[in-house]
């Protein structure tokens, strides 16, 4: 359904945007998918494109499944060790899917939160959308 895939991408990209905005550059796939309300599939069609032209760049975080600590980021699958020991609690567990979370970072300014300027003739100085807010709470 093609109106459903554009509408999809474009919420996922107003999505990226506004973790963008919050200053946050990197964010968790789940939580994308599950705060934009998409399939994984439409996710990855989204995403795919962004990863070969370097807009984002994905990682791999590891944690432990038993204490949660992190045990450490790596590019690609092959690179975890297929045996994990936790450097906190010992916990020894194999190398799984369900113990992975795949991190995305922003790279390219094409997401990056622009800012609101005024018309040539006006005095005003260029304010951020931020700051324009902060002015309006205080």
């Amino acid at each position: 359904m093609p109106s459903q895939e554009k509408f999809s991408q474009s919420f996922l990209k107003r999505k990226i945007k506004e973790f963008v905005s919050q200053g946050r550059s990197k964010f968790y796939l789940r939580e994308m998918i599950e705060e934009a309300h998409v399939s994984m599939r439409e996710a990855e069609d989204f995403l795919i494109p962004l990863l070969k032209e370097n807009k984002i760049e994905g990682s791999l975080e590891l944690r432990c499944p038993n204490c949660g600590a992190d045990q450490g980021i790596f590019k690609k699958y092959h690179e975890i060790p297929s045996d994990m020991e936790c450097e906190i609690c010992g916990y020894k567990f194999p190398r799984s899917e369900d113990y992975i979370n795949i991190v995305l970072e922003v790279k390219a300014k094409f997401f990056r939160a622009q800012k609101i300027t005024s018309a040539p003739h006006s005095k005003k100085t260029h304010q951020s959308r931020n700051e324009q807010v902060a002015k309006k709470c205080y």
